[in-house]
């Protein structure tokens, strides 16, 4: 017998939220207005488009996420779910969510005209020697400096770390964040290009007084789209790349590695893909073809070292190893792709627990040393907060380190060790 279709109406800015069990699955497709109008709705910052076609979304694998909306919109859904309801709160893409963005965005600008002024970085960078096979170099000192780094702070985009508690929502974040990138109506190039004269929102604020404190504003346009309505002519959106660094997740292609994964907005600009099982989209190589019942994932290439264990503290000096070997990689890449170099990083961390802060959050700090990390966002943890607070804010290096805390959204679902079991079963392919 065929479910009944329900229909929701989504008000502007909020948030509807929706949790699958096993062997649950939900369909949904946008239902135009009479003017034929869509309405807007996006996940995790990918955007749902709606069209004559009437195009479905199917969502499995136990999925936990949320519909959300600049504009308003009505959905119409088919399908059961355990949990499923209105949030009585603001949605967090539109508040701190946003905010984050368009600060990322901001610095990206800054990349980029820093490249696009300063020819001579551009063909150093060009004439760099990435060849070689060197052995990468080991952060274990934090006053140490390295000879063979590749790393130059001029033209580098944000790096930016996201740590927190378990089921903090710290996935979700990244993968909002490197979604909004994407759908960046900015012009990831180093050539000022010939058609494209107009700018985006924030490149007109940049010509504002830049003294201006704003990062309280609330927003009242959706930032990944071109300012005023105005249309781009050339490719846009940024080319961040997201690294993995929490091994007992199914991160690509599967649970136990440590990954690198280079996005680009072309040719489709967002990593729709809410199944925690796949988090950031599949290796086609690895994971073969997606059922149709599965949520639609993104294929991607990423650069991928095995750890072997599911937490880092197993072996952390093992950890810290392959942790130089993927960074050393990383910065390579940053030095021939200048998209990559002017999009930035964005960190995915474990979890933090108890003995991490016995250790000062050593694993932490050795990531931010080896990736050069300039921003940490700490999800919904006031402690954590306080204490890098405390660990960065005397740091006379040539790399600061700026915290920023912003709250846990009341909509991330909890993962027991059976949920986070079932999760890493479904990104291996068994049961």
């Amino acid at each position: 017998m065929a479910e009944a279709a329900r229909r929701i109406q989504l008000p502007p800015r909020s948030e509807y939220r929706v949790e699958l069990e096993a062997n649950e699955a939900l369909s949904v497709r946008f239902i135009s207005e009479g003017s034929g109008n869509y309405g807007d709705a996006e996940v995790f910052g990918a955007p749902l488009i709606g069209g004559s076609q009437e195009r479905w979304y199917t969502f499995g694998n136990e999925a936990k996420f949320a519909f959300s909306s600049w504009g308003g919109a009505e959905l119409e859904l088919v399908g059961t779910a355990s949990t499923e309801y209105m949030a009585d709160e603001p949605s967090p893409t539109y508040t701190y969510d946003t905010n984050l963005h368009l600060n990322l965005e901001r610095a990206r600008i800054r990349a980029r005209e820093q490249l696009r002024s300063d020819k001579s970085l551009v063909q150093s960078l060009k004439d760099s020697d990435v060849s070689q096979n060197n052995d990468p170099p080991n952060y274990d000192d934090p006053k140490a400096t390295f000879s063979s780094e590749l790393y130059t702070a001029a033209g580098q985009g944000p790096r930016v770390m996201v740590v927190g508690s378990k089921c903090a929502g710290k996935t979700s974040l990244v993968k909002f964040l490197a979604n909004y990138a994407m759908r960046s109506p900015a012009l990831a190039s180093i050539e000022e290009g010939t058609r494209n004269t107009k700018k985006t929102q924030i490149e007109k604020e940049e010509d504002l007084d830049d003294d201006d404190d704003d990062d309280d504003r609330e927003e009242t346009t959706n930032p990944a789209v071109p300012a005023d309505g105005e249309e781009l002519s050339e490719i846009t959106g940024w080319w961040p790349m997201i690294v993995a660094l929490d091994p007992s997740e199914g991160a690509v292609p599967m649970p136990g590695c440590l990954s690198a994964i280079p996005l680009r907005p072309t040719p489709i600009n967002c990593l729709p893909s809410p199944s925690p099982a796949l988090p950031y989209g599949v290796t086609p190589q690895t994971t073969g073809a997606l059922p149709p019942t599965v949520s639609t994932a993104e294929s991607v290439m990423p650069l991928v070292h095995w750890l072997g264990k599911q937490n880092v503290s197993e072996n952390e000096r093992h950890s810290r190893r392959v942790i130089d070997h993927l960074a050393y990689q990383v910065e390579k890449r940053m030095v021939k792709d200048a998209r990559a170099r002017m999009s930035g990083l964005l960190l995915d961390m474990p979890g933090v627990t108890t003995s991490d802060s016995r250790s000062r959050y050593s694993y932490i700090q050795y990531c931010i040393r080896a990736f050069k990390i300039d921003t940490v966002i700490v999800v919904g943890h006031e402690k954590l907060n306080l204490e890098l607070t405390k660990l960065f804010s005397g740091n006379a290096s040539q790399n600061p380190v700026q915290v920023v805390k912003v709250p846990k959204s009341g909509g991330v679902g909890e993962l027991t060790d059976t949920g986070r079991g079932a999760g890493r079963n479904l990104s291996t392919k068994t049961t």
